[in-house]
């Protein structure tokens, strides 16, 4: 069985995984770690919480477009690509099927999908350069912009969790 890493009862990460920066945020924050996992907490530091889950994805989605990236053009992996070639097609496309997000709204023949909007939510649930919008969307009603800092609403409450 796989643990997965929940903020107000939405997974942030994928099955199994929790990033350096997180997990010290969280631990920052009161979770008490044991193996894997932890015991609801309270984030009391949304802003501190979205800090770290960028740092995070996004040194993760740079490591991952240089170190082991997939060149579409030329249809092969490459090694230590310089980062000025990173594209946004590198961010949002599959290696295994270069047509996801064409195959999110329309069928093979050309119709559109019966529940677009479901797919596009899952899609962008699953690209890790969305994490931090997919935990922003998880939080939005629990916080509010203070001088350009997530902080949280007065008797809001918002919780995380990994299980």
């Amino acid at each position: 069985m796989s643990n997965r890493f929940y903020v107000n009862g939405v997974q942030i990460f994928g099955n199994n995984e929790m990033f350096d920066c997180t997990y010290k945020e969280l631990e920052r924050q009161g979770a008490q770690w044991d193996d894997f996992t932890f015991e609801p907490i309270e984030i009391s530091d949304p802003q501190g919480l979205m800090n770290a889950v960028e740092t995070d994805i996004f040194e993760h989605l740079k490591r991952i477009n240089t170190k082991d990236a997939f060149d579409f053009e030329k249809n092969n992996w490459i090694d230590n690509r310089d980062f000025k070639d990173v594209h946004d097609s590198d961010f949002i496309l599959n290696v295994r099927n270069e047509d996801i997000l064409k195959s999110c709204v329309y069928t093979d023949d050309g119709n559109i999908q019966k529940y677009p909007y479901l797919n596009l939510k899952y899609w962008i649930e699953s690209k890790r350069i969305f994490t931090s919008y997919v935990l922003y969307t998880a939080i939005q009603n629990d916080v509010e912009l203070v001088k350009g800092k997530l902080v949280l609403k007065q008797g809001h409450k918002i919780t995380a969790e990994m299980y």
